[in-house]
């Protein structure tokens, strides 16, 4: 175990303690309009956290802005993050950056890396994680994003953040493609995607309900 996901465990051992979670990221992470009126997986796991573990000194930030990209969070760094004083801070980019090509890998790189320089500066423990893969074939304009989800990779690498990494998972359980089911559209997912990118997250953390079989059954 790494020492930020010792610290992460720390914290959620801490039921005293003001403990303040901000996810931040585009619409995936805002969650609008694609869950068909269901919980998204930032909602998840601020149930998990607050309801169900009874974390109440802990409160989940939701800062995701539709059509973002990773210099929109960089920009906007100040209301978006620090305003929070987070504990945690988890960053989901990458759908819309993969707009910008094969040109914008570079920036997209310098992006995440002063995000987490920023996060970290705050004594925040920030979370990369990679956004799902997507149905290239109805969204030809985000073709590059495999490209994205690699720096994602390489920038937790090597700046020793802790990855989610969605991308591989949905993958792994089907190669061919992103299951169907699981997107609203061509790279939103919905209701039953975004239970499993909250089961993901949770389960990164130490604190998902391995006892419920819903994620498994919907990624089956």
């Amino acid at each position: 175990m790494t020492a930020e996901l010792r610290k992460v465990e720390a914290l959620l051992n801490d039921s005293v303690t003001p403990i303040r979670w901000v996810f931040t990221g585009d619409s995936i992470t805002q969650g609008l309009a694609h869950t068909n009126g269901r919980r998204s997986y930032v909602e998840h796991c601020a149930e998990r956290i607050r309801g169900e573990l009874s974390l109440f000194n802990h409160v989940v930030v939701n800062t995701g802005v539709s059509g973002n990209r990773s210099s929109d969070i960089r920009d906007g760094f100040s209301h978006r993050i620090e305003i929070f004083e987070p504990s945690v801070v988890l960053i989901m980019l990458g759908t819309n950056d993969a707009l910008g090509g094969v040109d914008g890998l570079e920036g997209f790189r310098e992006d995440l890396s002063d995000i987490i320089f920023r996060a970290r500066g705050l004594g925040a423990v920030p979370i990369l994680q990679t956004p799902p893969p997507i149905d290239v074939e109805n969204a030809p304009t985000r073709a590059g994003l495999a490209d994205y989800v690699d720096m994602v990779r390489q920038v937790a690498a090597s700046t020793r953040a802790i990855l989610v990494d969605h991308d591989a998972q949905w993958i792994a359980n089907s190669p061919d493609g992103p299951q169907s089911a699981l997107l609203a559209d061509a790279f939103h997912p919905n209701e039953h995607g975004h239970y499993v990118l909250a089961d993901a997250v949770l389960r990164a953390l130490g604190i998902a309900d391995t006892a419920s079989p819903a994620a498994a059954a919907v990624m089956s």
